[in-house]
């Protein structure tokens, strides 16, 4: 499929978004073993080749519909036009380092638009929490006492709202989930997803992200029957 550029495009940034990922990095609970490798060589002409037994929801990934909606897309089913799409940023960092729980709301948004205009259709919005500064400690799951985890994530409203009123391609964040780490039934998942959209976790540097014009490329691989699956994620910042 031929994907044409914005008129007159030109970036004089490439930022990677995405996590080196080994066998250490942190996934949801309940997955299982992040990784399995084996590797097979032929001492005979040097040949090294691995294979991989790893969860789709691990490191930097692509939720696709499926995850949460029965019959909905898989990661192959998503037009690679929705994979290049604008970038907005809501900063709420300085709220989650004092209250982990807080969570992208629909005020974030309307107070965002107000700054910088509406958001494009078809655009992607990202919350940078600042989370990524625990990654890799017992701090990024932050799980308490209540046997709960504690991390940001957006509200079932304002991507209610970011799906009926804005028509976005989806959401994603630098947590494990878009649903707020306490949540137990996972209301954004399943409007977002309900809806045909997709999304992003575990995303990395969105600190060097602009509030708008960068733009998101998602290297995806098409995999069929997938429900998400690891991906290299970039932003070209003009």
């Amino acid at each position: 499929m031929k994907l044409t550029l914005p008129a007159l495009f030109s970036f004089h940034a490439l930022i990677d978004l995405s996590y080196p990922l080994d066998s250490t990095f942190p996934i949801f609970p309940g997955q299982g073993p992040p990784a399995q490798i084996s590797r097979h060589v032929s001492n005979e002409d040097g040949y090294s080749s691995n294979r991989w037994e790893l969860p789709e929801h691990w490191g930097t990934h692509l939720d696709a519909p499926l995850h949460y909606s029965k019959g909905g897309k898989t990661v192959a089913d998503i037009p690679i036009s929705e994979l290049f799409c604008p970038a907005i940023v809501i900063d709420i960092a300085d709220r989650a380092a004092a209250d982990p729980d807080t969570a992208v709301s629909l005020e974030d948004i309307l107070s965002w638009e107000r700054k910088f205009g509406e958001i494009p259709r078809k655009g992607f919005v990202l919350m940078h929490s600042g989370w990524g500064k625990w990654v890799q400690t017992p701090l990024f799951y932050n799980k308490k006492e209540d046997g709960l985890l504690h991390f940001p994530g957006f509200s079932a409203e304002a991507v209610q709202f970011l799906v009926n009123s804005r028509n976005v391609a989806g959401v994603g964040v630098d947590t494990l989930s878009i649903d707020c780490g306490k949540s137990l039934d996972y209301p954004v998942h399943k409007i977002l997803f309900a809806a045909g959209k997709w999304a992003l976790e575990c995303l990395c540097n969105l600190h060097s992200l602009p509030p708008q014009g960068a733009w998101l490329l998602v290297g995806a691989i098409p995999l069929r029957k997938a429900t998400g699956f690891p991906a290299r994620v970039f932003a070209l910042v003009p």
